[in-house]
């Protein structure tokens, strides 16, 4: 019992931990560049919307059916990209932030499994 609380408190400082990275490196990029906040659920196009919609369905059925980790972080990651690219073909520059939390999200997961975050 006391190694399952120890595992659940490194997990969850863990996650602290990156969250509070990004928040810093987000109000950093900001204010270096002078980057507009705007809302995450708003979309450049309609391409842009039933794109994430068809992304988001795929990341469901593939964590329903298909729980697989690794699969399911592509899955986001690829969501991510493609936010990216269709902030930055509308000459937005939220791209960038978008881009810094996929980096972040890579270092996320690659250290999760490096370090034995993730594991059962």
């Amino acid at each position: 019992m006391n190694s399952i609380l120890n595992g659940l408190y490194q997990f969850i400082l863990y996650i602290g931990v990156f969250i509070l990275i990004f928040y810093v490196s987000e109000k950093t990029a900001r204010k270096k560049w002078k980057i507009v906040r705007r809302p995450e659920a708003e979309e450049v196009n309609s391409l842009h919307k039933w794109g994430k919609r068809i992304l988001g369905i795929i990341l469901f059925f593939n964590f329903v059916f298909f729980p697989s980790g690794i699969k399911n972080a592509v899955i986001i990651m690829v969501i991510f990209l493609f936010n990216a690219c269709m902030q930055w073909k509308s000459g937005e520059k939220e791209y960038i932030i978008t881009i810094l939390g996929l980096v972040i999200f890579i270092i996320f997961i690659t250290l999760g499994y490096t370090l034995h975050i993730f594991s059962e």
